[in-house]
């Protein structure tokens, strides 16, 4: 009888080695510079599918804020791969891969799809990119002007943020 116990808290530990597995082997393939659409498509599921089941476990801030970082790698890995092969997609191929790695930007209160698909496309990737724009580059953001009224007040309201790029 003490072996169910120990049976059924080695089946979530085992399947969390392997979603910890599974998102290492993916990442260290985009590290090697293996990039393709499906590798980085690989590499978020595996990072989702790590994150879920952390879910369920409670994780720690830091824990969470790992998890956050490797995203953002995934996301801007992907958005530089993205600019080399914008030319090799076709539209569906090219809007299935925003919709998937610009999911970040969607975060940001006043921030859609197609906000989000706008800025994806002038390499701005995640929100701590947007964020680390001067005033003055957001302002000359290739975007129409009923984009740009709304996230120049949005870019706004992280003084801390853009302070810290303006000095940079």
């Amino acid at each position: 009888m003490t072996d169910e116990p120990n049976q059924t808290t080695e089946v979530p530990v085992e399947q969390l080695r392997d979603a910890i597995n599974a998102l290492m082997e993916t990442v260290t393939a985009l590290i090697e510079g293996e990039a393709s659409q499906g590798g980085f498509e690989t590499a978020l599921n595996s990072h989702d599918a790590l994150r879920d089941q952390l879910a369920a476990r409670t994780p720690d801030t830091s824990t969470l804020a790992a998890l956050q970082r490797i995203e953002q790698f995934i996301t801007v890995q992907a958005g530089h791969y993205y600019q080399t092969v914008n030319g090799e997609f076709d539209e569906q191929q090219s809007g299935r891969f925003i919709a998937l790695f610009a999911r970040q930007l969607l975060a940001l209160d006043g921030v859609g799809p197609a906000t989000a698909r706008q800025l994806f496309q002038l390499g701005v990737f995640t929100p701590e990119h947007f964020f680390a724009l001067t005033p003055k580059q957001v302002a000359q953001l290739q975007l129409p002007p009923a984009t740009l009224a709304r996230v120049i007040p949005l870019h706004a309201q992280h003084p801390s943020l853009t302070r810290d790029s303006e000095t940079s």
